[in-house]
């Protein structure tokens, strides 16, 4: 049987969901490691941010590893991927979540807000699982292409989505900019490396899954996930530990 080589808009798309994939793992152990070095629960949340952006993008890779391989995407890569793209997303929104309250925020909301977001984060899961065929749009794709996915703007987790990635942002914004203003020194270039993350990460995540569909500017989806690699970087330099600085 003649193998199919992959097409090149789809080798650079799948090579950059892997490349996430493997920064977004590495990412995930560094903050393992330090957690085991210094017990800090803020680097338990950075790890499921890790492991959160990781499987997000990890549908996407499977469907390229299987075409590199193959040619062609074997039998059940794409009943999976819609799975792994849409369930870790209110994940690494609750770490993030925790991160900003425990690093940027006063804590006495803390408890408040993350049971509001995680009750939020219920309602998205059963509102995502009861739409599933018809919220997730993954069409059939040629031989030799990768599969993409992306919400449909006419069901609710389109809208839920933007809901819970543009808060969790401004939440985050907003408690890196008291922070800035209020810290000077070293502190102040750690918060420099995540105020430049923060947008970053927020815009990648919607343009990958609520922005770019169908063939509109399939092409570019590459690069920004090349940019979410840039946002784990200034992520991991602003939280590491200071030793390492």
């Amino acid at each position: 049987m003649l193998k199919i080589s992959i097409s090149t808009i789809s080798w650079l798309n799948g090579f950059s969901a892997l490349a996430l994939v493997c920064a977004a793992l590495i990412y995930a152990f560094f903050y393992v490691h330090n957690y085991r070095k210094t017990k800090n629960t803020l680097y338990v949340n950075g790890a499921v941010l890790g492991f959160a952006i990781a499987f997000g993008w990890m549908g996407i890779t499977l469907s390229f590893l299987s075409v590199l391989q193959y040619g062609y995407n074997v039998p059940g890569i794409k009943n999976i991927v819609p799975y792994f793209s849409y369930s870790t997303i209110p994940i690494g929104s609750i770490a993030v979540l925790s991160i900003a309250w425990t690093m940027l925020l006063p804590p006495e909301h803390k408890k408040k807000v993350l049971i509001a977001v995680g009750i939020f984060c219920v309602f998205y899961y059963v509102v995502l699982y009861m739409t599933f065929s018809s919220a997730v749009v993954c069409p059939k794709v040629d031989p030799g292409e990768i599969y993409d996915d992306w919400l449909s703007s006419e069901e609710l987790p389109y809208y839920l989505v933007y809901a819970l990635v543009l808060g969790n942002s401004a939440i985050f914004a907003i408690g890196i900019i008291r922070f800035f203003k209020a810290v000077t020194g070293e502190l102040r270039q750690r918060a420099i490396w995540i105020m430049i993350s923060t947008p970053i990460m927020g815009t990648v995540i919607l343009l990958d899954t609520v922005v770019i569909t169908a063939d509109m500017f399939q092409e570019f989806l590459f690069i920004i996930r090349f940019l979410m690699i840039l946002a784990l970087v200034c992520t991991y330099i602003g939280f590491k530990p200071a030793e390492e600085l």
